[in-house]
């Protein structure tokens, strides 16, 4: 008897998934009825650029993002006064993002990952005094980096001496102290499965 209650599920199961499969295509929304944006499936960086001091905007500068991949290079307006720069039809990939002011060339320190219909925020500070990491190809040799505004260098290993990395650490090795206690004098335990 309990089989009988099973099949029934497995029927109706059976039956929902024909249904949705077969009128599911029909709940898409229609091309004309999406939004539009400039180019299907592209994206878009945006953001501000400082000088050194990560305080005063950058005029006149260009930003370049430029695909690891294929070599493809998407630009921006020149910046105004405020430093605002945005980079618009870029599509899903992994870009270099170059920053180009009075003859000068940064290279910021991070790659940008932009995924299909994805825009991505990025303010940028120039860095002279800071060598870039990276040479680009087909591009003079930079004059510095450029780095992300608001993100400090931390040094590694410091976490681990943060009360939370203490308290990480703590209760890690409290957990594998509980195990090898758990676990000594049972030799002949056998499997957790076994009857």
């Amino acid at each position: 008897m309990p089989t009988r209650p099973l099949e029934t599920v497995r029927r109706v199961t059976a039956v929902l998934v024909t249904v949705f499969l077969g009128v599911g295509p029909g709940f898409a929304v229609p091309g004309s009825a999406q939004s539009p944006s400039p180019e299907m499936g592209h994206g878009s960086i945006r953001g501000n650029l400082y000088q050194a001091d990560e305080r005063t905007a950058l005029a006149g500068a260009k930003v370049t993002a430029i695909d690891v991949r294929t070599g493809k290079q998407y630009e921006s307006e020149v910046t105004m006064d405020n430093g605002d720069y945005l980079i618009d039809g870029v599509p899903a990939g992994t870009y270099d993002v170059v920053i180009e002011v009075g003859g000068n060339l940064f290279v910021a320190d991070r790659l940008v990952d932009l995924g299909p219909n994805e825009s991505a925020s990025r303010s940028y500070s120039v860095q002279p005094e800071k060598p870039a990491g990276r040479v680009i190809a087909k591009k003079p040799a930079p004059k510095g980096s450029a780095t992300l505004v608001g993100e400090a260098d931390v040094p590694a290993g410091v976490f681990w001496r943060t009360p939370g990395g203490i308290v990480l650490l703590s209760v890690l090795g409290a957990g594998a102290v509980a195990i090898i206690v758990n676990n000594t004098g049972h030799k002949d335990r056998g499997s957790p499965s076994a009857p």
